[in-house]
């Protein structure tokens, strides 16, 4: 049973509108599928992806997605477009076998910082099960971490001193737990534009995944910044290999998504971050230590 709130209409506007995503998307799909060709797409969700690969091949293309009004808009929209080789199926990927086997399989399970909607676990299995696959978009993808400084990023700490500040009376002040509110903003990943950000040290791999071979998500590493002293926050971002000179990234230099730009915060005695995410999790973990 999918219940009629598994799914924020919100959020699939906002990612219709990443044109970013959108353009890169179908530059893979028309350069990698070609007429006769079966595909498969793990989380459709409304559906375009597989239109997308609708418009190269006339062979079979099967849409699968588990929530339920994501699937019956896709479902809708393939039969109001006549794109009768698509079926959409309400499932779970790992509960789906088709035959005939896929030659391409397509997803766009990317969380924000990469492996958060299990696209590598969500790939290994669907490619075992269905190992006729001869391209998987994206191919790869890399997690990645960037030493920086950014004057936005002060001001929005800022203002979140600022709202518990203005709430003190009397003796009850909030400047009394400030390096509480520290460690508290500066422990969790946030998202927001990094247009004025300055990079101060080298780009570090936290993992990389070839899609289809990698079976787990799961990674955990150190990033040393005890020279670095002028850097006030560490970049979180993804690059996902689409096609084959074709990166679809997070880096804030890049065109901005509806990912926006990932960071953590480097508190006052914060020297050593340790970055860590576990299979199945759905968020990055980042860890300070001085």
């Amino acid at each position: 049973m999918h219940s009629v709130y598994d799914f924020s209409a919100g959020d699939h506007a906002v990612m219709l509108g990443d044109q970013v995503r959108l353009d890169a998307y179908h530059e893979a799909i028309t350069h990698q599928v070609k007429e006769g060709m079966v595909v498969a797409e793990i989380g459709t969700g409304t559906g375009i992806l597989s239109a997308f690969a609708a418009s190269k091949t006339k062979g079979q293309i099967t849409a699968i997605e588990y929530y339920g009004y994501s699937a019956k808009i896709a479902e809708d929209m393939m039969k109001a477009a006549k794109l009768d080789q698509v079926k959409v199926i309400r499932a779970k990927s790992f509960d789906v076998i088709l035959d005939p086997q896929p030659d391409v399989l397509i997803t766009e399970t990317i969380g924000a910082i990469g492996p958060e909607e299990n696209i590598v676990e969500l790939c290994y299995d669907f490619k075992k099960r269905h190992p006729n696959i001869k391209s998987i978009i994206p191919s790869r993808i890399r997690v990645c971490a960037e030493p920086i400084r950014s004057t936005k990023l002060v001001g929005w700490e800022q203002n979140f001193y600022d709202y518990f500040a203005s709430a003190s009376f009397g003796t009850f002040d909030y400047k009394a737990v400030r390096p509480t509110l520290e460690n508290i903003w500066c422990s969790q990943v946030r998202y927001d534009s990094l247009s004025d950000a300055e990079t101060l040290g080298d780009p570090i791999v936290l993992a990389e995944y070839v899609l289809g071979e990698t079976e787990f998500s799961s990674f955990s590493k150190e990033i040393d910044l005890s020279e670095l002293q002028t850097v006030d926050a560490v970049h979180l971002y993804f690059e996902a290999v689409l096609d084959q000179d074709l990166i679809l990234s997070t880096h804030y230099s890049e065109p901005e998504t509806h990912w926006r730009h990932g960071f953590v915060s480097r508190p006052t005695n914060g020297n050593k971050l340790t970055v860590s995410f576990e299979s199945g999790a759905i968020c990055v973990t980042p860890t300070w230590q001085v």
